[in-house]
């Protein structure tokens, strides 16, 4: 690969990153504030459990792609739950709003 493309998609990958992990958190800062009446605590639980596992696997990824001497990507597979984790915080967020009207 040209060093051009090296760092084309390690820029792209680090902004992905950081986009999940803003949503991660932001999840998290929502079920902090999310009433009963939107999601039951144990369903915040649930979640709750579901963003710290999608951070941690954010960060685990973040130390593979610095410890590879080489641009990484990361598969479409292993970013899905990711996506669908983001889509339901999203939802969340959609939800408490509703709730407020």
């Amino acid at each position: 690969m040209d060093p051009d493309a090296d760092a084309l998609l390690e820029n792209l990958l680090d902004s992905l990153l950081n986009d999940f992990s803003h949503w991660f958190q932001r999840g998290e800062e929502l079920l902090a504030v999310c009433p009963d009446l939107v999601m039951a605590p144990q369903e915040r639980a649930q979640m709750a459990g579901r963003l710290a596992e999608g951070r941690k696997a954010i960060a685990a990824t973040r130390a593979l792609v610095e410890a590879s001497p080489q641009a990484m990507a990361v598969s479409m597979e292993a970013m899905a739950p990711w996506h669908q984790l983001v889509m339901e915080v999203w939802a969340l967020a959609a939800r408490i709003s509703q709730a407020a009207r």
